[in-house]
């Protein structure tokens, strides 16, 4: 318990050396480009919802780079300090003394600037599986256990494959370490006998780091979705042959858009000539 007490008054000690003190006792901290709410709190070791309070914002609140935040209130600082210059180590014959003054004339101590934690350095993981969804309706509940032989596929932005991963109903969900922050496409194919009971690809946009957990639903009876694997085609692959029929109707669908048009406005004619008789 006292060695906890010891190193609470030196994290605390370090906070006191590294942010800006006001004139009002209050321990201040300055808003730099990248931090929120949560991480400014975590920093400090303070509840959220104390930082919310001494500042009076919300939790959706934008902060301003160069603001000054109230993270300790000087009553707080004022206990902490107390509470410190009474914190003694006795296993060793041993007593140790916390506080910011100085001692017998030497300088007080410098705490090293401790480094804040950058969401930006944060890698995103993402976390599959595909699951037996009983009552189809794409979401996993309780009850509905998680599948094997399905497999999983992940592409990035250029077509590389980032991810392929062949589930086995015990070590779901699977999280991918180690991707980049940057756009995907995860595509999925049930077990055999089974159909997925939602989308068989989705977009991903994984350039905000974090933590994200995709799902997919299947069932027996349904029918394999028309969206399999998917298969990374360079665009000089394609054969002229290919891209043909897909010009011609083009083409087709122009000239039946036409034809309705001169359809209707030779009716319209016709009508207007028989007006005027």
């Amino acid at each position: 318990m006292e060695l906890r007490r010891l190193c609470s008054a030196l994290i605390l000690l370090a906070a006191m050396m590294t942010a800006g003190a006001q004139d009002s006792g209050d321990l201040f901290h300055t808003v730099s480009a990248g931090e929120t709410l949560i991480s400014i709190a975590n920093a400090y070791g303070v509840a959220l919802e104390q930082l919310l309070t001494l500042n009076e914002l919300d939790r959706d609140a934008i902060l301003p780079i160069g603001r000054q935040l109230i993270v300790i209130p000087e009553s707080d600082l004022v206990a902490d300090d107390e509470r410190a210059d009474e914190i003694s180590e006795t296993e060793e014959d041993a007593v140790i003394a916390i506080s910011t003054r100085s001692v017998a004339g030497l300088p007080p101590l410098v705490a090293a600037a401790a480094p804040m934690l950058d969401p930006a350095d944060i890698s995103p993981r993402l976390c599959i599986a595909v699951f037996a969804d009983a009552n189809q309706n794409g979401m996993r509940e309780p009850g509905e256990d998680y599948l094997k032989e399905a497999t999983i596929q992940l592409l990035d932005e250029t077509d590389a494959e980032a991810l392929n991963y062949r589930t086995d109903g015990g070590s779901q969900p699977f999280c991918a370490p180690d991707l980049q922050r940057r756009t995907y496409m995860i595509a999925a194919e049930a077990p055999a006998g089974y159909g997925l009971t939602g989308a068989a690809r989705l977009d991903l946009d994984l350039r905000g780091g974090g933590d994200v957990l995709v799902e997919f639903g299947a069932w027996p009876g349904y029918e394999a979705a028309d969206a399999t694997i998917l298969q990374p085609v360079a665009p000089d692959a394609i054969s002229a042959e290919t891209k043909r029929p897909a010009i011609l109707r083009e083409l087709s669908g122009l000239f039946v858009l036409m034809l309705a048009g001169l359809i209707l406005f030779s009716g319209m004619a016709l009508s207007i000539f028989l007006r005027g008789r």
